[in-house]
């Protein structure tokens, strides 16, 4: 692993323009939860009811230590060669042990900024597409991947909902990307979707917002002619808790608007601009309208 090039996550600048180019068409039509990029059917395995979503002993102990020791390096190389990231608001995570752990998702690169701000002792949640081919996939399922397969059944389901209860009861934390879909380094805050916050009612731990803010990067382009990440500093905001005294469907909303202001209020702060929208007022009003007064606040 030592080995691998790291410069290889980096794209060329024609390629890093043209997924920046969908964004406020994608911004304008609403379509927060839609990927810019196609993925390779031929570079994932699909999952089935066989995936191991709960893994446990001590052979599964040893193999984690091992490949957790890899994946350390390798983020290590990420966070400082590629993203130079700072890391604010440790102090957020100060007692803190079962939670679901949200983060815009900006990159490719992302998931090594949250694992350095938590640890080693975190799982995440991606999709099917992410179950790669070859070592990365090995390294990714040995140090906490779970699986969200694109046809669910309800046994897998069940398996899935099962380990999640499982890794929370064992003190993990759980990397749950709210706003769906991967757009790259686009800054502002997305409208979420309630996934991560039904798993923090539905076990009663606290979310523990995170966000990533971006510098441009000098120079853009590497001597290979590679498009650079930016500078990356990850914010880890005040944690989330479940509120008793509200129904599971109002719990998850509220969670959820207050995890967007958080969000919110850390891209104004540190932009020192509000938060817009370009979207078509109709379909705004239709699908987006309960997060007006944390907008217009």
């Amino acid at each position: 692993m030592d080995k691998l090039d790291i410069n290889i996550l980096k794209e060329n600048p024609q390629e890093f323009e043209t997924y920046s180019k969908m964004l406020p068409e994608f911004e304008k039509d609403g379509k927060f939860t839609v990927d810019q990029d196609t993925v390779d059917p031929n570079s994932y395995d699909p999952i089935d009811e066989t995936f191991p979503y709960i893994r446990k002993g001590l052979v599964w102990a040893l193999r984690q230590k091992i490949y957790n020791n890899v994946l350390n390096s390798y983020t290590k190389k990420i966070n400082q060669n590629l993203t130079h990231l700072k890391i604010e608001g440790k102090e957020n995570l100060k007692g803190i042990k079962a939670a679901i752990i949200t983060c815009n998702h900006i990159s490719k690169v992302d998931s090594f900024a949250v694992r350095e701000a938590v640890g080693e002792n975190i799982m995440f949640i991606a999709s099917e597409h992410n179950n790669w081919k070859g070592p990365m996939g090995v390294i990714a399922r040995n140090t906490g991947y779970l699986a969200l397969p694109h046809k669910l059944t309800l046994k897998m389901m069940r398996k899935f909902n099962e380990a999640i209860e499982f890794y929370l009861r064992k003190n993990k934390k759980i990397l749950i990307y709210p706003e769906q879909a991967m757009w790259r380094e686009y800054t502002q805050p997305r409208p979420l979707q309630n996934g991560a916050f039904h798993y923090a009612v539905l076990n009663n731990v606290p979310v523990v917002p995170m966000f990533i803010t971006i510098e441009p990067s000098v120079p853009a382009v590497d001597e290979q002619n590679r498009q650079n990440f930016g500078n990356y500093t990850i914010h880890i905001l005040p944690p989330i808790y479940p509120n008793t005294e509200l129904s599971q469907k109002d719990n998850e909303k509220f969670m959820r608007l207050e995890n967007f202001r958080l969000w919110k209020e850390c891209y104004e702060k540190t932009y020192g601009k509000r938060v817009k929208y370009s979207t078509k007022k109709e379909i705004w009003d239709e699908k987006f309208s309960d997060y007006d007064e944390i907008l217009n606040s």
